[in-house]
C-alpha cells in the first residue's frame, strides 16, 4: 500500500522522479512498469498504477457491463488514455504531453505524488492544494456524513 504527499520537481522533458521511499518496492514488486492514465471522472490529475495492480483493475474494469453507458464510460476513458510506462535508472517516468496537459503540470513545476492505497495520484501544485481544502471543507460540513464514517473507521 502506499501513503503519504511528496512534491517532486518535474523536469523540462516532462520527467517526474518517484519518491525514493516508493522506488525499490515498485522495482521489486513490477520490474519498474507503471500504468499511467488520467483521472476517469474528470478530476485534473492523473492515476498511476504499479504494473500488477493495474492488471487486476484492468480486468475488474473490462469485466463491466460494456452495454450499460457508465461502464463503457469509465473503460473508454481509463483504457484509451493508458500508457505503459517504465521507471529509469534513476527512478523517473516521462509524462506523455497530452497527460501533462490535461493535469495542468508545468516543466520545472512541483508535482505532487499522493499514494492512495493501492495506486498513485499526480497532481500540479496547486491543484493538490485546492484538492485538499476542498476535502477539508467537506469533512467540515455536519451534513456531509464524511465525519460519521470517519468516526466508525478511527480505532
Amino acid at each position: 500500500m502506499y501513503f503519504g504527499t511528496n512534491l517532486v520537481k518535474m523536469d523540462a522533458k516532462g520527467r517526474v522522479a518517484i519518491p525514493a521511499r516508493h522506488r525499490d518496492r515498485l522495482r521489486e514488486r513490477c520490474g519498474s512498469r507503471v500504468a499511467v492514465t488520467v483521472h476517469p471522472t474528470g478530476g485534473s490529475c492523473l492515476w498511476m498504477y504499479p504494473w500488477d495492480e493495474w492488471e487486476k483493475t484492468a480486468e475488474r474494469v473490462a469485466a463491466l457491463p460494456p452495454l450499460k453507458q457508465e461502464n463503457a464510460i469509465l473503460q473508454h476513458i481509463l483504457f484509451t488514455n493508458l500508457f505503459e510506462l517504465e521507471l529509469d535508472s534513476q527512478g523517473r517516468i516521462l509524462l506523455p504531453a497530452s497527460h501533462r496537459t490535461h493535469a495542468s503540470l508545468e516543466t520545472n513545476a512541483q508535482v505532487g505524488i499522493v499514494g492512495k492505497g493501492r495506486r498513485f495520484e499526480i497532481w500540479s501544485e496547486a491543484a493538490l492544494e485546492a484538492q485538499n481544502a476542498a476535502c477539508l471543507e467537506v469533512v467540515r460540513q455536519s451534513d456531509s456524513g464524511v465525519s460519521d464514517r470517519l468516526q466508525q473507521l478511527m480505532l
